[in-house]
Formats: structure tokens, sequence, C-alpha cells
């Protein structure tokens, strides 16, 4: 009998039953012998009418314990986030007397945000100090940095700062008045000049209730201003000093920037600049550690090792980062992703528009620019970098743009386009019990878009590395519903009539070549126009819901490394059973951190997105090919090859199933980080194999319960 992974996974949960059922009977006895049986009660009154069809069962107990008001309730041990977005607008700045003066309000979606104290608050002011000046203490700089002049904060800020007055105007209305004047100015930053762009940061802490639970998040607020005259105001930003959005860290590290070290409470990269500056009270250290922002943030996300901060990441550095994308690939960060108006000035594109030896060098670390050691033609003395690296077009070296356009070329371009179609179902919005589907699938050249050589449709099977034959690979998956998929509606799967649950594995992919002899296999057609699959008929009683229809087709295959051409898919969702579409477990988190495009998982031939309806196609509960990605992801971001039913199934940790040096951008037990699409099954309904992702260790099955209060 072939085991599935997910019957495996039964087996560890059966040894606690029994277990349970021990330490219960045990329980029940107290000392002494037990008593004499009594007498038999008066019989109950008549039960309810059973069901009338088979009830099935997962072999699954977990929600005993894990279920709601149980002893480990899934949504009380992994919470959703409690706290509210926080807002601040009509940002005012009065110069009073000489004193900056600032008027704001503060509300969330539910309404203005009315008892704050001045404990609750941080206020910031800084100096933009021009490229090119001679500063007092930090040298002279290419590029302008923020020198900061005044932070006012309470006693638990961790150290001694002045604390101005705060006034409750009610109706989420403050106003503050700083202690620091616009002529204290130049105590903390001597280069203070009222001519210059200023910044104002207003940092709110969020607020909890009485059981600890967030009930606001923290947030900022901003005021880019130029100083008014005494009696004069700003209420409007006149610069937008950007060169990445908040928003574009959030795609990885959430709202609250989880494990971006303090950015939690500073939530915003225009914060983030005022004092991680080469200039004014943490310049000096700032310059020593390597750790002004547009260095610190390259190096981290280089995984590149600082010194500085060597315990950093579980005392490994900066150098252990694994981060999700191609790190060449600058617009991931240097973007916009929500269209956010920025106002003017803002600087996103300057990471192609202004190209600069220090700031290119934090990512190439091998190049020295002053002796132009690995830097091709010469020395490299000022930032003039632009002669030879335009932003666009041509220079003497390559634009930037083109140095770091990451788009796939060459053995990574697909050789086809491929159009997948399926005969649509008969009431034109799902398929019903005895239809049967065909799935076509018709091909073009990627090259140029034009059409194939119909041969290639109707020759057999050719061999890896022979490029204008028969197709390499073309292959059909068909699997569902999204939640627990296997292989459906095609020969040897678990609605083929043929098939036997208790002695068949079923079969994930399924060929649509003609045979060695010409003939066809079984379901498959083929003519000049393209590949015909006939689905089998839909059985009653198949599971209603959502499911999915992929194709894998390649020409020349993999030969070995560098010799290759990666294949070319397509994929499309069915309803079967009912119009209604079921959520993805997860939804689409996944691109979020790992962007849209191809993944570099496997061998070089796939190319796979990172979308979980595909991955199903072979990470499915079948337990035939690849272990079931409800595993796999739980494992891998969780940093835990012991959890990975691969490992366990092999009693060791394989080079390439070894997930221990991944470093999750965020909070590993926030699931609905991931499980965002609107589908709460994984509180309501938990099974052994994802939970054993990130809890499964040598003898994670007792310790989960030792730790959660359970007899152990």
């Amino acid at each position: 009998m072939k085991r599935s992974y997910f019957q495996k996974g039964c087996y560890a949960l059966c040894f606690i039953i029994m277990i349970l059922g021990v330490l219960l009977f045990i329980g029940c006895g107290g000392s002494g012998d037990t008593g004499a049986t009594g007498a038999t009660g008066p019989p109950g009154p008549p039960g309810t009418t059973g069901p009338t069809t088979p009830v099935t069962t997962t072999g699954e107990t977990c929600t005993v314990c894990h279920s709601a008001g149980q002893i480990a309730d899934i949504a009380v041990k992994h919470p959703d986030p409690t706290g509210m977005e926080v807002t601040l607008s009509n940002i005012t700045l009065t110069n009073t007397a000489g004193i900056p003066s600032v008027s704001f309000n503060v509300a969330t979606a539910a309404g203005p945000v009315t008892d704050l104290t001045l404990d609750d608050f941080r206020f910031m002011i800084a100096n933009l100090v021009p490229a090119g000046t001679d500063t007092a203490s930090w040298g002279t700089w290419p590029d302008p940095y923020f020198e900061r002049w005044a932070y006012e904060a309470p006693p638990s800020s961790h150290g001694t700062y002045p604390q101005g007055t705060l006034n409750n105007l009610g109706n989420g209305d403050y106003s503050y008045l700083f202690a620091t004047s616009f002529a204290d100015a130049t105590t903390e930053a001597p280069e203070y000049n009222e001519a210059d762009f200023q910044r104002l940061v207003i940092v709110v802490s969020g607020l909890n209730d009485a059981n600890g639970n967030a009930v606001t998040n923290n947030s900022v607020g901003f005021l880019d201003f130029k100083t008014p005259a005494a009696g004069g105001a700003v209420t409007t930003s006149v610069s937008q000093r950007l060169f990445v959005t908040a928003d574009a860290c959030k795609k990885c590290h959430s709202e609250e920037f989880v494990e971006a070290a303090h950015a939690d409470t500073y939530l915003d990269t225009r914060t983030c600049v005022v004092c991680h500056s080469p200039l004014g009270h943490y310049g000096t250290r700032m310059q020593d550690d390597n750790a002004y922002l547009p260095l610190l943030v390259h190096q981290i996300h280089s995984a590149i090792d600082n010194p500085a901060f060597a315990s950093q990441i579980n005392g490994m550095g900066f150098g252990a980062v694994t981060f999700p994308q191609n790190v060449e690939k600058c617009v991931i960060c240097h973007s916009n992703p929500n269209n956010l108006d920025l106002g003017t000035g803002n600087l996103i594109d300057n990471w192609k528009n202004r190209p600069s030896a220090e700031i290119c060098g934090s990512c190439h670390t091998d190049v020295n620019f002053t002796t132009g050691e690995n830097h091709p033609g010469f020395a490299q003395t000022n930032d003039t970098c632009t002669t030879c690296h335009p932003a666009e077009g041509a220079g003497f070296g390559k634009s930037v743009t083109v140095a770091h356009d990451t788009t796939p070329t060459g053995v990574n371009v697909p050789e086809y386009d491929v159009t997948l179609s399926i005969t649509p179902p008969v009431n034109g919005s799902y398929y019903d019990v005895g239809e049967m589907p065909e799935v076509r699938v018709t091909l073009r050249n990627h090259s140029d878009g034009s059409i194939v050589a119909p041969a290639l449709y109707t020759t057999p099977q050719d061999a890896a590395g022979v490029s204008g034959g028969g197709l390499n690979v073309a292959l059909v998956y068909v699997y569902g519903p999204r939640a627990k998929s296997v292989p459906v509606l095609a020969t040897d799967t678990v609605t083929d009539p043929n098939f036997d649950s208790e002695t068949d594995t079923p079969i994930q992919d399924h060929e649509m070549f003609v045979n060695a002899d010409g003939s066809l296999p079984p379901q498959v057609t083929t003519d000049m126009t393209g590949f015909g699959y006939q689905l089998l008929p839909i059985p009653s009683g198949m599971t209603p819901g959502t499911y999915m229809v992929r194709v894998r087709i390649g020409d020349y295959g993999r030969v070995g490394t560098g010799n290759y051409h990666i294949e070319s898919t397509a994929f499309t969702n069915i309803q079967i059973g009912t119009a209604t579409v079921e959520n993805k477990v997860a939804g689409d988190a996944c691109i979020d951190c790992h962007g849209t495009g191809t993944a570099p998982f496997h061998d070089e031939r796939h190319a796979v997105v990172f979308d979980t309806d595909q991955c199903l196609a072979c990470h499915d509960q079948s337990g035939n090919f690849a272990i079931p990605i409800a595993n796999r992801v739980h494992a891998v971001h969780s940093a835990n090859p012991e959890g990975d039913i691969y490992n366990i199934d092999n009693g060791s940790v394989s080079s390439s199933r070894d997930w221990s040096d991944v470093t999750y951008p965020q909070e590993i037990a926030t699931c609905v980080t991931c499980h965002n699409s609107g589908d709460v099954t994984y509180k309501t309904l938990p099974y052994m194999m994802p939970c054993v992702g990130c809890h499964g260790d040598a003898d994670g099955i007792l310790d989960h319960m030792r730790q959660n209060g359970g007899p152990f």
C-alpha cells in the first residue's frame, strides 16, 4: 500500500491520541478499588435522524484541543494584529516668537483619537544640509543629508530629552509648543540655516487596552518646510525627499515594519534618514559604522556583513539575510507601489538618475572606485558617474537601467507562448456531473509570435537537447479543490473509476504526446492545430469548488547547467459543482515579498511563478511527487528543516531541503500575513501537515502539548 504524506502525518497524531487515552483513563481513577456498577438509568429521548449520505473523516482530531475556546485555540495562539492604523493630518507649523509650534489632528478610520498624552509623542526637526557644505564636524558630502537639531521625547525614550507643552484641543486636535527654539538649532546642528529645507517629524505611540492588546498602532506624520518668519506658519509641504517609500518597505515588513529593527517605532524612511545620517547628533557613529541609511539598507538587503552589527539576526549578522528577490532589481524598493501623490521633489528615481561612487559601492563592494580596481575603464574620484552610466540610453558604459535589468534573457526565455482553453460549461458558470470538458493547448513561437510547425503536435516525444523535433515535455495537470488538492478527472487520478485508493497513488502529470508507434494515449487528441486532452466525466459526489488546470511545454529541455531552455507554461482555474469561487488558503501574499516574476526553484528548466494555485500542481496532497505546499511553505518560512515532511520521512536533513538559513521579514506567528484571502480555516480546521512545518522537530509532537498546557 502506498502511503500518502497525509497518512504519514496522521501516524504521529494517532500516537498522541493513544497517550491521551491512557492518561484520561488513569486520570479517572483515584486511590482504592473501583466501586460496583450502578443501576441502569432510564432511556434517553430519541436522537436526531442521522445523515442519509456517508460521512467522511480526515483522520485528524486537532480540533479537540485547537478549536475555539479549547486548550490551545489557534486564534488565540496565533492572533491577528488588533491595532488600528492612525493618520496624522492638518499639520501646521507656526513660528511663535521664535519657537516652533505645531498643530495637527490624529484619527483612525473609526474616528478621532482623543486620549493621547505628552508621553505618547516624540517630536523632531532636522535641517537638510545642502550638498557640498563644509560642515563643522562631519566633512563635506556630495549629497544633501539631514542634521537633526530638535528631539523632544518622554523619559521612556531611554534618555533625558526636552519636552514642550501639549494641548489636547478635543476631537482629535492637538497642539505642541517646542521647548527648543529656532535660535537653539545651532547647538545640535551648527549648519542650521533658515533658508534650508527643514523636516518636522511627529511620532505617536500606539495605545493598548487593559489586556495589553493594541488599540491603535504607532504612527508618524511629516511636514517639510522652510522656516517661517516670526508669527508666520506653514501648512503645505514644500519638499518630499523620498528615495524609497514606506509602502515599498511594507511589502515585506508589514504595515508595522516588523523585523526591521526599531523602524517599528519610526515607520517611514522619511523618519529613518533624520537620525541615520552622516551629519549631526549621531553623525560620527553613523560614519564609523556605515550606518547612514543608504549604505546600511543596501548592505542589509545585499547580505553584506557589517562588523558594527554582528549581533543582529541571532548573532549571524546582516550577512545572513535572505532577500526574497533578485537584489539587482532596484525598483523593488525604489518604487511607489500604491501610486501615492508624493508631491514635488521626490527622488524615487534617483537610483538611476543620480548614481554615485559612494552609494553604488555599498552593494558593489568588490569595486575600488578610487584606484579603479574592478571598475572597467578608469578610477572614479568624483560623482560624475552619469558620463558613463546615464539613467537610460547609451553611455561609455552600461546605463544604470540596463545594468540593473533583471528581465530574463537567453536560455531563461520560454520557447513558446502557450494558449490554454477548455470547453465551456453547459450552464456557463461551472461544470456539473457528467460533463467531459476538453483541454486544448496551442503554441506560438515566443521569439516572434509565429505559429509553430504543425508537425510539433503530431511527432512523438523527442530527447532533451534536440530542438525542432517532437517536444521533450508536454504535460497537463488537473487538480483541486484549493484546500487539500489532489489530481482529478484524468486517467489514474482519484476520480478515475479504476482508481483504488488503498493501493494506488494518483498521477499528477499526464502526457499529451503521440506514442512512438503513432497511436494516441487515452484521452489525448492531436492535430495540426494543437493538443487536446479529454477529461473524464465529472462524477457525482465530487467536492464542489475551485479547481486548476496547468500545462508544461518544452522542446529543447535541460541538458545541463547553462545548456537548457526554460519551459513554457499556461494555467487557468475552473469551477466544478458551484459558481462560488473558493478563497485561496493563503491569498496572493507571496508576491508582496517575492514579486510577480518567475522563481529560481527546482532546476533551471522550471518557470515557476509565486502563485499557490500553480504550486499545487506538484505540491498537492497526493503523496506522489512533491511535499505538500501546506507543509513546505511553513517549514521554509520558519527556517525549520526538521518540520519538513521530506526530511522527517528520510530521517535526515537534505542539503537541498535545509531551510535553516531563511530569514523571514515578519513575525512568523502572525499567520494572517500570508493567510490574507479571507479564508480562516487555518484557525478553525487545523491539521497536522501545516502545523508540523513550523512546530515539528525531533520531539515536537510532545513538546507542543507541553508548551500549551497539555497533559505532558
